[in-house]
């Protein structure tokens, strides 16, 4: 018996030594692992936590852009949305189709369905709804001393002190997205292709080589500009427009100069940088569907949304933050 007592004791002796040694193990971050294979670097959005998260986040997200003084979200039938850097808010519940937004020093455009324009003063905190036509807008771009907007049946607007002012005639394609740089110099972009350049004798129609609709135009200058739209297509425009192979076959819906580059986005969390050598692929660990680019100082900022849940992504370096429920 006293053979037995001693043979368990010494056991559970070594089994407390055995389980404390693999304690020190764990603490010390040394358990022995096979050695994975390595894998591409794919950054994880860093989920932040903001008041607001529940009301903002379940807006059909469209577009945003950033003030001087905070970021702008808008929705394509929700409200708009705000963040202070540390606050989202719902600061407009009305339901509008709104499908494209700048903003310019402490101001906010959108625009969207039936001609619809949305203006909030961000130092006043108001929000103004102007009808400058009937046709839909569905893309903006800031002027110096105002802003073009573009949408159904060949529509650009100027906005001009006085309101808004027709600014093209002759034009009847549907228009998708818009680049303007001077009130000379400006691109349209839309529907079987079509590409528009603006230029002092007015909107030349420039070949584009596809048929397939283009969503949205940016670019560094008039003569060095991306479209991207239906069927994966990405432009580069360097005195012709030329093809840019991607591997992607999604509709990309928002292309936008951040950073110092430009960038577009689209269906199942697709992000690609756009060079002279081509596109590059960049993940923000996401298959929402992105639908606006825009610049914040440094940093690159996508909108994103699938049906009633939305999301928030800022690009800052490697770092990827995330707001939301999609």
């Amino acid at each position: 018996m006293t053979d037995r007592t001693t043979l368990l004791a010494l056991a559970a002796a070594a089994l407390l030594v055995v389980v404390a040694a693999l304690g020190g193990l764990v603490a010390g971050g040394m358990v022995a692992r096979p050695s994975p294979s390595p894998t591409p670097a794919v950054p994880t959005p860093l989920r932040t936590s903001a008041l607001g998260d529940d009301e903002i986040f379940v807006q059909p997200l469209s577009a945003g852009c950033a003030t001087s003084e905070a970021v702008w979200v808008v929705s394509n039938g929700g409200g708009i949305g705000r963040f202070d850097g540390q606050r989202w808010s719902l600061v407009d519940r009305t339901l509008r189709s709104l499908s494209s937004a700048v903003c310019v020093r402490d101001f906010m455009l959108a625009v969207g369905g039936a001609g619809r324009i949305v203006t909030a003063n961000d130092t006043q905190r108001t929000v103004r709804v102007d009808t400058a036509q009937l046709e839909d807008l569905n893309a903006v771009a800031a002027l110096l001393d105002g802003a073009l907007a573009a949408g159904a049946r060949g529509t650009v607007l100027r906005q001009v002190p006085a309101g808004w002012a027709e600014y093209a005639k002759g034009l009847t394609e549907d228009f998708y997205g818009v680049a303007a740089f001077s009130p000379t110099s400006a691109w349209v972009v839309g529907a079987g292709g079509v590409t528009y350049r603006l230029e002092e004798r007015g909107w030349l129609p420039v070949a584009s080589g596809v048929d397939q609709t283009l969503r949205a135009v940016a670019g560094a200058s008039v003569g060095e500009v991306v479209a991207a739209g239906d069927g994966g297509t990405i432009l580069r425009f360097d005195g012709s427009w030329k093809r840019v192979d991607s591997g992607f076959t999604g509709t990309f819906r928002a292309v936008a100069r951040a950073a110092g580059r430009t960038w577009v986005a689209g269906d199942a969390g697709a992000v690609y940088i756009v060079t002279a050598a081509g596109a590059e692929r960049r993940a923000i660990g996401t298959s929402c569907t992105l639908r606006g680019i825009f610049p914040r100082g440094d940093e690159v900022w996508f909108v994103g949304s699938d049906g009633p849940f939305a999301g928030v992504w800022r690009l800052a370096g490697e770092r990827v933050d995330r707001w939301g429920l999609c």
